[in-house]
């Protein structure tokens, strides 16, 4: 599993990164990719559509916001792409301000969650970005994103830009696992100081990543090998 924070199809510079992007599943060519900070235009050819044509992925795209227009023109969210067969999708809403405002603290947040089929298992991926700027909200998110990864069931894997280290909110998901492990910074990506960036691993999962220092984007993407168990529970 492939996992990036793509920073709305930009660079840290502000250039298009498309073809950053599709170079790199192209090298590392995961079963799943998990991206995040997704920005697709409504009614105009799909980005995220012509990569998953380009590189033979089925895709899935939940925007957690919509904008631009009324109607809305634009989505931003969380995308899937995988080789594997999908054979459940699920959104899961983790923070919820009453109104966007074009600020970060108000913008809404989202889970994409889909089993795919592993062998002879069905595993769940997820993958989400948190709340930044504010730590109580960030904090809700975490709490309710942890609700909802408890009750999944069956195996699962779990990436995402959670704006914060692994250490005291995966309190509340004990025998969860992360990875990497120890924690690697991943932002920013010229000069990574912050470990925000990373995987989780239910119970009887195995899971190891390691942090890709590759030009693209504001994030270092992280490249997660996992083997689930062989009754496909977790």
């Amino acid at each position: 599993m492939l996992h990036w924070n793509i920073h709305s199809w930009r660079d840290d510079a502000g250039a298009p990164n498309h073809a950053a992007v599709a170079g790199l599943i192209r090298e590392t060519a995961p079963d799943v990719v998990s991206l995040v900070e997704v920005r697709e235009s409504w009614g105009a050819p799909s980005a995220l559509g012509g990569l998953a044509g380009e590189l033979g992925y089925h895709w899935v795209f939940v925007p957690a916001l919509e904008f631009g227009g009324s109607p809305p023109e634009l989505g931003y969210g969380n995308a899937l792409l995988a080789r594997l067969p999908l054979t459940a999708v699920q959104q899961w809403r983790i923070h919820a301000p009453e109104r966007y405002e074009n600020t970060e603290p108000s913008e809404p947040r989202t889970a994409v969650c889909a089993r795919v089929n592993v062998g002879q298992a069905q595993v769940w991926i997820v993958s989400t970005h948190l709340p930044a700027s504010n730590a109580d909200d960030r904090a809700r998110a975490l709490s309710r994103f942890a609700a909802l990864l408890r009750i999944l069931e069956g195996p699962w894997l779990a990436c995402g830009d959670f704006n914060t280290g692994p250490s005291g909110w995966l309190d509340e998901l004990p025998g969860v696992t992360f990875c990497p492990n120890p924690p690697k910074a991943t932002h920013p990506a010229r000069r990574a100081v912050r470990a925000i960036d990373y995987c989780l691993a239910s119970p009887g999962v195995r899971a190891e990543a390691r942090v890709l220092r590759t030009a693209g984007s504001d994030h270092r993407p992280v490249l997660v090998s996992a083997t689930p168990s062989r009754s496909g529970r977790g």
